[in-house]
């Protein structure tokens, strides 16, 4: 064994929904330990759920919305972010329509892209996104990222292959 300690991750998806020169964010109710970040939607992909299946289905029961054209767009393994280990699986989705209803997980808000410094993201969603805007059709990032066990990001190394 190589001395690095092995750990158990959670799969997950982050789906980043897109209209115009918007994304669509949710900012965390006060049930999440991260209350009032905002975040793009998403939670765990179920036993037996496509990545795709699991992004459209965590969109549909966050938002309401029917989202078109999901696609994977990249992988990072999130270390440490409050104490879980997540095999994140970021998809980027486009919406026909603006409507969306708001529910226990948080406030939605469907935010313009020049605006997202006015926004207080959890640290790596920022990078992310812009991968996610500067990517040619059927690229893939993968990477890591390593937070303090809470909410601070200690390093993010994500690479468009």
């Amino acid at each position: 064994m190589s001395g690095k300690q092995r750990h158990n991750v959670v799969p997950g998806v982050a789906c980043f929904i897109f209209i115009e020169d918007k994304v669509l964010l949710i900012k965390a109710s006060e049930a999440k330990e991260w209350k009032g970040k905002y975040t793009p939607l998403g939670g765990h992909i179920e036993k037996g759920e496509s990545v795709i299946a699991a992004a459209n289905r965590e969109i549909k029961e966050e938002s309401g919305l029917t989202v078109f054209d999901t696609k994977l767009k990249g992988i990072v393994h999130v270390s440490g972010f409050y104490g879980k280990d997540i095999m994140l699986f970021v998809t980027s989705s486009k919406s026909k329509t603006k409507e969306v209803m708001s529910g226990y997980e948080g406030e939605l808000e469907w935010v313009k892209i020049s605006d997202l410094d006015k926004k207080d993201i959890l640290e790596d969603v920022r990078p992310v996104l812009k991968h996610i805007l500067e990517m040619n059709p059927g690229d893939i990032f993968v990477g890591s990222s390593e937070f303090d066990g809470v909410d601070k990001l200690v390093s993010f190394d994500v690479k468009i292959n």
